[in-house]
């Protein structure tokens, strides 16, 4: 248990917010879809990232940066259309980045469902920063 302050290491502690994180993302993929919901919202793009990065490690996903590219490619087709209007293409274009979840498995969806907060927050700072 050490822990000491100016350059040491905090031992004492972290094992206790690597618990505390474990247990909230336990909570976020068993919860109901209005807690989901409800836990989503306030949170900021930085933390949604930290809870997308967490799914993948836990369910052995492919890297943040390809569910990234595969999220904005599909955000921005190819040929000209704009995004798709219905969650479910989003969840077909990541599909087979999972092979090893069971189609039952809501996983994903909860994935998604950081990702595309954490997405839409980022493009709408952006957005922000460039109209000043």
């Amino acid at each position: 248990m050490a822990s000491s302050y100016g350059g040491g290491e905090f031992c004492f502690g972290e094992q206790e917010v690597k618990d505390s994180e474990r247990l909230e993302l336990d909570w976020l993929l068993k919860c109901n879809l209005e807690e989901l919901i409800a836990s989503v919202r306030p949170m900021s793009a930085t933390n949604c990232e930290q809870i997308v990065r967490a799914i993948l490690d836990r369910i052995n996903g492919p890297t943040f940066e390809q569910l990234l590219t595969r999220i904005v490619g599909t955000m921005v087709p190819r040929d000209g259309r704009g995004p798709p209007a219905s969650s479910d293409e989003y969840y077909f274009a990541i599909r087979d980045l999972f092979p090893q979840v069971p189609l039952e498995n809501d996983v994903l969806g909860r994935l998604l469902c950081f990702a595309m907060r954490m997405c839409q927050l980022r493009i709408e700072k952006n957005a922000n920063l460039t109209s000043h």
